[in-house]
């Protein structure tokens, strides 16, 4: 099992969830409070009723980041940020920056989702032209929420049943994972900091890493998947920047967790299946993913079904067996991160029930044993393509190529060209990962 990904890399929640009771403070201890006291949040000022409507199951004071360290550890270990931390039903979120002034552009979505956060936390002001770091946190809550729902949907596991962590299950293709988080033992976990120096630290303190970009990572001693990004990177200062490179990572991290995080699965699936979700958020923002040391290849094009045809017309559009043959995420080129997305979208758009099942099948490779197993897994991958799917790699291609040409209405490319980047799943400087 490996402890990482290498990357370059609504009502919301149900009823009936455990609280973390807000600890009361006496008046002489009001001094006393550090600027991330729940008490201090003009969201719900830690109020109880609050958090328990809003889904919130914990304001503070949750394990994070490697076995034996929690928010009061990070927040020593990274004492010159003020981390705003929020547990919900499936995710664990610290979250360092500062306020944000909404553009004129970004008005609508805003006010959708901050009404939507009003029904359970009455003091926002839905048309604020201002969000405090306090209500970014309660919105990037909210946010992580719909992500999870919607990998739900797209992996078609909203009734599916999971370990209950204690570490029992029945052998011959009836294991549940390892625990209760789509199979992972514990919450996935996301942290965003406001620059480099302090993304740095904290990995370099939890994992031993001096990455400076976006990393994912599985602490297996926990079992827990954290992405840890600073906003620094590309257009992560932009809401929709963060917005989607948070969606970005999300689902390369809720797949990883999917029935457990046993082994890697093929790289075209994930990274494609990445390009979806964040395009979903925004298609002018996307992350690119690149290998360890190398350096990955982005655009600002926004307009990847013009790309897609490109690509078709010059025959230069990678084909499934070549895509299988992707040994990591520095292999990667702009016609497989367009390609890699174009397919995705091709089997959401026509077969959602069987790609759901697909996904499934490439995380129940097991043993003799019923043991999850990455071995033989190109393979694994062929049969179960057909047998899912219905479709040889040949096949799959030409579906995908007539679907596509009908489907993608061709257009002037819009934005700029392509542009190197370092690893980490960034969008590029100044103008973020999209185009105009």
């Amino acid at each position: 099992m490996r402890s990482k990904r290498a990357i370059l890399g609504v009502a919301l929640w149900a009823a009936g969830v455990s609280l973390v009771a807000v600890p009361a403070h006496s008046a002489g201890q009001k001094d006393k409070k550090k600027p991330n006291d729940p008490e201090l949040c003009t969201v719900c000022g830690g109020d109880a009723e609050q958090l328990k409507a809003g889904g919130i199951v914990a304001h503070i004071g949750f394990p994070f980041g490697k076995k034996g360290s929690d928010t009061a550890k990070v927040d020593t270990h990274l004492a010159t940020l003020d981390i705003k931390w929020l547990e919900t039903p499936h995710f664990r979120i610290g979250f360092a920056l500062g306020p944000y002034k909404v553009k004129l552009e970004e008005k609508k979505k805003f006010l959708a989702e901050l009404t939507k956060l009003k029904e359970a936390f009455p003091k926002i002001q839905p048309d604020s032209g201002l969000i405090d770091p306090w209500l970014r946190t309660h919105m990037y809550a909210q946010r992580c929420e719909e992500i999870y729902a919607r990998f739900l949907e797209l992996a078609d596991a909203s009734g599916a049943q999971f370990s209950d962590g204690s570490g029992t299950w029945v052998a011959g293709g009836s294991y549940q994972g390892e625990g209760p988080f789509l199979g992972m033992k514990e919450k996935y976990e996301v942290l965003i900091v406001p620059n480099e120096a302090a993304h740095v630290d904290f990995l370099l303190d939890q994992a031993g890493l001096r990455i400076r970009n976006t990393q994912r990572w599985h602490f297996v001693d926990r079992g827990a998947i954290t992405v840890s990004m600073h906003a620094q990177q590309g257009n992560l200062r932009s809401d929709a920047g963060l917005h989607g490179h948070v969606a970005f990572n999300l689902a390369h991290n809720l797949f990883d967790g999917l029935n457990h995080y046993s082994y890697d699965t093929p790289i075209w699936i994930h990274e494609g299946l990445a390009h979806f979700m964040e395009r979903e958020v925004d298609p002018k923002n996307n992350s690119f993913d690149g290998g360890e040391g190398a350096v990955a290849d982005m655009t600002k094009k926004s307009n990847w079904k013009a790309e897609v045809i490109k690509l078709f017309t010059a025959n230069e559009a990678p084909r499934m067996a070549e895509l299988m043959a992707l040994k990591n995420f520095g292999e990667m080129k702009l016609p497989q991160h367009f390609t890699t997305w174009s397919m995705v979208d091709f089997l959401v758009q026509t077969k959602p029930k069987e790609f759901a099942a697909f996904l499934w099948a490439l995380k129940r490779n097991y043993d003799a044993q019923g043991i999850p197993t990455g071995l033989n897994l190109p393979d694994w991958h062929r049969t179960k393509f057909k047998e899912v799917l219905g479709w040889s790699y040949a096949e799959f291609d030409t579906a995908w190529r007539e679907w596509a040409e009908k489907a993608y209405k061709p257009g002037p490319p819009k934005g700029g060209e392509a542009m190197p980047q370092l690893p980490g799943g960034l969008p590029p400087p100044g103008g973020g990962g999209g185009g105009a």
